[in-house]
């Protein structure tokens, strides 16, 4: 239960502090005077998003202090419109503090209305009643993994096409390298052995030459033995020419070991032309793929990995179609399973709920009312999925369409209530609702604001009655401008302002007795002048 608010530098009020207490508890003043203001601020306390423009002209900042069956809630807004939020003077998120609200406080306005009128939020309505939840929750769940599963197929078929094609091409690559037999050494080892085969004529016609010029008659060898059989004449003369003459001798030794060396390579040395021809084609080949995958060997190398990776991922990407329609089956199977379990609790609960919410029409003064809520289902579409008889296209929440109707007046079809629902109306079938939902919802304070608009006289009566009604079980604050609803309140909060000091200032004031009669009476004198 509220029992008391706080407001601190808040759009036109400085500071009022307001207690509240059990039953039901009427606002009333003049347009203008600040009514809805104290409705905003306790919409604000409960985490309602905040707005720079809150604060009232000329303050830093505002303040919002709600007492709440002895807690405490507290939220700052500073002037870039931002705000911080407490608990018990411990700081909460602004989302934190709307979720601990969800089941304390409800607030009824002008934006429930227009809730309401829109048939995707119908089904809430009666899944709230029906208290099944969490199969709902469940629901959603499997549907957002159907719809993304499906989506993951459906791109894997559209997808298919472009993959085979680049299956063949990478495939028709790697045999090309494969078949190739490529590795880093051979290049070197290659290139090496060609520039010799390229010029064994050269090598060979020079071993020649060479070897002429060591081992010819007028050739080293010969020249290095005249020496020697010179020295030998000499050295009797002197001694020490043996000396040279042993290390000439050691070099004729050396050149005939050369000799024979040239003679053998001369002999054996062949030239392999078909060597030389298979080098220059698998040269080709390696300069071929150096070409195509990056302009070295070791690039190919590299790029041979990366097919064969890239290879895997494709052969893993369109096996995984298999694993998906065997998930999706799995999701149809749970989600249609769930489907028709809340399919039939809504049937069940639909007719309940529509003669409560009817009879409670009656009780404010729509006699002639009929209230209807139907469920249909839609077939044979995109996104179908297959039930135990039927084909039924799914939905967040299940295979079913909720949408209410009503016929306001005897002798008039059921229509949409959307296309035919008037404002009285309106805050009269949402006055009914949360009557037939009181003991379903769980909040201990309902806060209206325009309940009252399009009413009067007999029928202002009957909703006054009804709310009188609500705050037996309930705490009821609302603010009216109808005289017969401020007569059934157990409290009756009254709205001024004025201005002192050139400032305008807000008053609040619970009236008694003949105070608050008086009040009720000008009431009574505007309705009679608006009639």
């Amino acid at each position: 239960m509220i029992k008391n608010l706080l407001i601190k530098n808040f759009a036109i009020i400085d500071e009022l502090l307001i207690n509240f207490d059990s039953g039901l508890t009427v606002i009333t003043g003049e347009t203008g005077s600040g009514k809805s203001i104290i409705i905003e601020a306790l919409s604000v306390a409960a985490g309602k998003k905040t707005d720079k423009m809150m604060i009232k002209s000329g303050s830093q900042n505002c303040v919002v202090d709600l007492d709440f069956n002895n807690s405490s809630y507290r939220r700052i807004i500073n002037k870039s419109g931002r705000s911080k939020s407490y608990i018990d003077e411990a700081p909460i998120t602004a989302t934190a503090l709307q979720k601990e609200f969800v089941t304390k406080i409800d607030f009824h306005g002008q934006h429930d209305q227009q809730l309401i009128l829109k048939k995707e939020n119908h089904i809430d309505y009666l899944d709230s009643y029906c208290k099944h939840q969490k199969k709902v929750d469940k629901i959603i769940e499997i549907y957002e993994n159907l719809v993304k599963s499906k989506n993951k197929l459906n791109e894997l078929k559209e997808n298919l096409s472009i993959y085979k094609e680049k299956k063949e091409l990478l495939n028709f690559q790697l045999n090309e390298i494969e078949l190739a037999d490529v590795n880093i050494k051979e290049e070197i080892n290659l290139m090496n052995e060609y520039k010799k085969l390229n010029h064994h004529e050269d090598i060979l016609s020079f071993i020649n030459q060479s070897k002429l010029k060591i081992s010819h008659h007028e050739g080293i060898i010969s020249d290095l033995n005249n020496i020697i059989v010179k020295l030998e004449q000499l050295k009797k003369y002197d001694s020490s020419l043996s000396k040279l003459e042993h290390s000439i001798d050691s070099v004729i030794v050396q050149l005939q070991d050369v000799d024979l060396e040239m003679e053998d390579r001369l002999s054996n040395d062949e030239f392999d032309q078909e060597r030389l021809t298979f080098i220059e084609q698998r040269i080709s080949i390696l300069e071929s793929l150096k070409r195509k995958y990056g302009g070295s060997i070791e690039s190919v190398v590299d790029y041979r990995e990366s097919i064969r990776n890239e290879l895997e991922e494709i052969s893993s990407f369109v096996n995984s179609d298999k694993e998906l329609k065997e998930n999706i089956k799995k999701l149809e199977k749970a989600y249609g399973d769930i489907a028709i379990q809340l399919s039939s609790k809504r049937e069940k609960i639909s007719g309940i709920l529509s003669s409560l919410i009817e009879d409670s029409l009656k009780e404010l003064n729509m006699s002639g009312a009929n209230f209807e809520i139907k469920i249909s289902r839609k077939t044979a579409s995109i996104g179908s999925i297959n039930l135990t008889n039927e084909s039924a296209q799914v939905f967040p929440k299940g295979i079913d369409q909720v949408e209410f109707f009503l016929s306001a007046n005897p002798g008039e079809p059921l229509k949409p209530m959307a296309s035919i629902a008037s404002g009285g109306e309106m805050s009269r079938i949402m006055l009914a609702i949360k009557t037939v939902f009181q003991d379903q919802n769980p909040v201990s304070a309902l806060i209206f604001d325009e309940i009252d608009t399009g009413i009067s006289g007999q029928t202002a009566k009957k909703v006054s009655q009804h709310l009188k009604k609500l705050s037996k079980h309930k705490q009821v604050i609302c603010i009216t401008h109808l005289p017969q609803i401020a007569k059934q309140a157990d409290r009756h909060l009254h709205i001024s302002k004025h201005v002192k000091n050139a400032k305008t200032v807000v008053n609040a004031e619970y009236l008694e007795g003949a105070n608050s009669k008086n009040v009720i009476d000008n009431l009574f004198i505007g309705e009679k002048m608006m009639a």
